[in-house]
């Protein structure tokens, strides 16, 4: 660990002046894990996060207060009173309603609800935030990250309403398993055929447990270890695509029990437990950028073609 965090020190060494590029010498590092010292940093200036911040100083600290001035009259602000004592409440720093991480998780959620009134709230947006304010440098910091990760990470529509944007998602994702992983597909969708099920927007039960690792980015879902080392991927080069390649893997993990499995229902079962055993986050790394991998042929061009082909199928 020491060296490895030598060799990062000596990439990022003068990164106030010019950060490395993104390209394979840089995604080789971060497939080998950023050090915990260094992630914060890291993560801020590869997402985005950093620039917004500079480009909008004292920003944060006004919307804190128009949300403290809105008060109730927030409309989002109940629900995310509510879901405050609901965030890791197993950890020592948000296990105390009355504890500074609560304050700043309460702080960071209504200042997004501020700034992006068109979202507002969403479930699991406590999470995002909570897991941001217990890795990063600053409340601030946490706020510009969740910002840039839904704003520009996400795809449009993924939090809206009707959930269209998270709906096409799980369609992408279930074409892929339909075409690389026929067996599986073939027992959690009754042997339905791919294209039927599109056309009835009846997709198997099992997306139900797909979306919420999209919809969290595996929090909860994978060992928090194995979570970091998604995200390192995840903001330093490989952006949403890292999340379909993620699932897929784990799919492919448990290709031969979804086979053995009596029904779709077990499926269901298998693919929402399993993910926790997954706890050696650089070996879930390893299988996932190996090659040949289930997901190594992925790309953002064809989850964007694949999006654009569902989105017109819906409006037609």
């Amino acid at each position: 660990m020491e060296r490895q965090l030598e060799k990062w020190q000596e990439l990022t060494l003068n990164a106030d002046d010019e950060w490395p590029s993104i390209g394979p010498q840089l995604f080789r590092f971060v497939k080998d894990g950023i050090p915990r010292e260094l992630r914060p940093k890291i993560w801020m200036h590869y997402s985005g996060a950093s620039r917004k911040k500079l480009e909008n100083q004292g920003l944060y600290d006004l919307l804190v207060k128009q949300a403290e001035d809105a008060g109730k009259s927030n409309e989002y602000a109940a629900v995310i009173e509510r879901d405050l004592c609901r965030t890791f409440p197993d950890n020592i720093y948000f296990a105390d309603h009355s504890s500074t991480k609560i304050h700043m998780l309460r702080r960071v959620l209504l200042a997004f609800s501020m700034h992006s009134p068109e979202i507002g709230y969403c479930q699991s947006f406590n999470f995002l935030a909570g897991l941001l304010i217990l890795l990063l440098d600053s409340e601030e910091d946490a706020f510009w990250m969740m910002y840039t990760v839904v704003h520009d990470y996400f795809p449009e529509g993924m939090f809206d309403t009707k959930m269209v944007g998270a709906n096409i998602e799980q369609t992408v994702l279930m074409m892929l398993v339909y075409e690389k992983l026929p067996g599986v597909w073939a027992k959690i969708a009754s042997r339905k055929c791919f294209w039927e099920c599109e056309q009835e927007n009846n997709l198997p039960p099992i997306t139900l447990v797909t979306n919420h690792w999209f919809m969290t980015l595996f929090i909860n879902i994978l060992p928090i270890e194995t979570v970091l080392c998604v995200w390192d991927c995840f903001f330093v080069g490989g952006g949403f695509k890292v999340l379909y390649q993620a699932a897929l893997t784990i799919i492919k993990m448990n290709e031969e029990s979804i086979w053995e499995a009596e029904d779709s229902v077990d499926a269901f079962q298998i693919l929402q437990n399993s993910p926790k055993k997954i706890i050696d986050g650089r070996h879930f790394i390893e299988v996932i950028f190996s090659s040949p991998s289930i997901s190594d042929d992925i790309t953002m061009k064809d989850i964007n073609r694949r999006r654009r082909q569902f989105l017109q199928r819906k409006k037609e």
